[in-house]
């Protein structure tokens, strides 16, 4: 539960900004070791207990081999094990290679090639898709931090059946044999001293960027920390509590996830409610149970726990976030409405962000009843916007449409071992600063909120006028009659039109 203390003066030195173990380091210097930092179905983890599997963990690799730069592949779900690697990985000054547990195995392949990963951190049902690629794997077992009680012994039985005939990686080396051997050289030895620094390389994120193609983005410890400290200081500062509740059910091995449902709350010493994977009626029930302050999701999360939220009483939430799409306006409206945002409920904003920014990097007012349909909202603190010509580094006035640009100190350091890519979207401009292009299309509004148009590449010149097939799939799914819809340009006569594809709402009767 909440100690009732707000979250307030946050020391974001430079310090504490060096490296992401850091920023949680002087978390625990700040609150003591007894808060409690996560709860793992039922099962309740201490700041001093996590910080101890922390330097277990980074003295348990340091004896395997993993040295500092070497890339260390986290290829594992949202399980207590993957935040404890995160933490202990970064504390030696080695990378964590973030790959999706529901990878094929084509992908996770091609990211262990990549950054000649030589350790990869998996579970049960994963350990076939590594078992041939030359790296030490690392067993991460699912009931490793299941509660130690009747439920959990079932929970552990149910799921020891269930991966029963799972394919075993041959010569893999288990996670409690790692974590004893770090106690071991700890009870000898210190860890070596810290000299990760705020510019070196975090972890390294998969992206389809806007080809289409997996890259690999290099965010370092400054980028995680930044978006963290913007983040804590859009509105968890003087409103949240030190020990409050947080849903964490964003993946971790996406930006947005790593920054909004794991670095955030351990960074102010709030309490993680984690969850390997989303239901949404467990979430909605955890909501209700752990009187959750803070939730962070994508738009189809929320849509999900909507009807199940509806009707309960909201008021211990102090904020609700939404990114990783667009968000409509209806939902904004419908969160608005059961959080009483209108008489001092928790409001719902909606972010907008790149995996290339390391996570959001804008941030709407959802109690703002007037932004348009696609409203991103402004530009986090420390973050400065630009529209281009598309295609092109023209800066434009605001008062027209262009390109989005960002410029600030979340922005990746590139593509890894892809220069071409790199530089189709990190630009110079005529100010001399390398500015991110994301390939979306905007405006801003009166009040300068940026308003999603398009991306660039769907985006269509007809008779000299740009049009955007988003606008148009929008207006259609209004029609009731419609439940999806897309919008081509297809060739006519000397110009283009737009072509219409739509799958109609089922049940409909012969009248309608």
């Amino acid at each position: 539960m909440s100690n009732n203390r707000l979250i307030t003066n946050l020391h974001f030195s430079e310090e504490t900004q060096r490296s992401l173990y850091n920023m949680v380091a002087y978390t625990v210097s700040r609150i003591g070791r007894d808060a409690e930092a996560f709860t793992y179905f039922s099962r309740k983890v201490t700041y001093g207990q996590l910080m101890d599997d922390i330097h277990a963990c980074a003295a348990g690799l340091l004896e395997l081999g993993v040295r500092k730069g070497d890339f260390v592949t986290i290829f594992l779900p949202n399980i207590p094990q993957c935040v404890i690697a995160l933490y202990a990985v970064n504390r030696i000054g080695a990378v964590c290679n973030m790959v999706h547990p529901l990878s094929t195995k084509d992908e996770i392949e091609k990211a262990v090639r990549l950054t000649d990963s030589r350790f990869i951190l998996t579970f049960e049902l994963n350990e076939g898709l590594v078992k041939d690629l030359g790296a030490t794997v690392i067993r991460c077992p699912t009931p490793a931090f299941f509660p130690k009680n009747p439920k959990g012994f079932v929970m552990k039985s149910v799921y020891n059946f269930s991966v029963r005939k799972a394919v075993r990686a041959a010569g893999a080396v288990s996670w409690a044999s790692v974590m004893e051997s770090g106690r071991k050289f700890l009870e000898k030895h210190p860890l070596p001293k810290d000299t990760v620094k705020a510019s070196d390389t975090a972890a390294l994120m998969y992206t389809g960027g806007t080809t289409g193609d997996a890259k690999g983005v290099i965010l370092t410890n400054q980028a995680f920390n930044f978006t963290t400290s913007s983040f804590v200081q859009l509105k968890l500062e003087n409103h949240c509590h030190e020990g409050g509740a947080f849903l964490s059910i964003l993946p971790v091995f996406h930006a947005f996830g790593m920054v909004a449902s794991v670095h955030a709350p351990l960074s102010c010493g709030m309490r993680m409610i984690l969850s390997p994977k989303f239901d949404p009626k467990e979430c909605a029930n955890l909501v209700l149970k752990e009187k959750i302050e803070i939730i962070a999701g994508v738009p189809a999360m929320y849509e999900r726990m909507y009807p199940l939220l509806k009707g309960h009483d909201l008021s211990f939430v102090v904020l609700a976030v939404a990114g990783g799409d667009l968000v409509s306006s209806d939902l904004i409206r419908r969160y608005n409405e059961i959080l009483d945002s209108e008489h001092g409920g928790a409001p719902f904003l909606a972010g907008y962000g790149l995996t290339e920014a390391c996570g959001p990097v804008c941030v709407s007012s959802g109690s703002d009843a007037e932004l348009p349909e696609g409203a991103l909202g402004k530009p986090l603190t420390g973050i400065e916007m630009c529209l281009v010509e598309p295609g092109t580094t023209k800066v434009l006035p605001n008062t027209e449409e262009g390109e989005l640009c960002f410029f600030g100190p979340s922005l990746m350091g590139g593509y890894y071992q892809n220069p071409a890519a790199t530089a189709d979207v990190m630009r110079k401009h005529k100010d001399g600063r390398i500015w991110l292009h994301t390939g979306d299309v905007v405006t801003l509004d009166a009040g300068q909120n940026i308003i999603f148009k398009s991306r660039c590449k769907r985006m269509v010149k007809i008779n000299g006028y740009n049009v955007y097939p988003t606008l148009i799939e929008n207006t259609m799914e209004k029609c009731p009659l419609i439940s999806e819809v897309c919008a081509v340009a297809a060739p006519w006569k000397t110009d283009k039109k737009i072509k219409l594809y739509v799958t109609l709402a089922d049940a409909k009767t012969d009248e309608e």
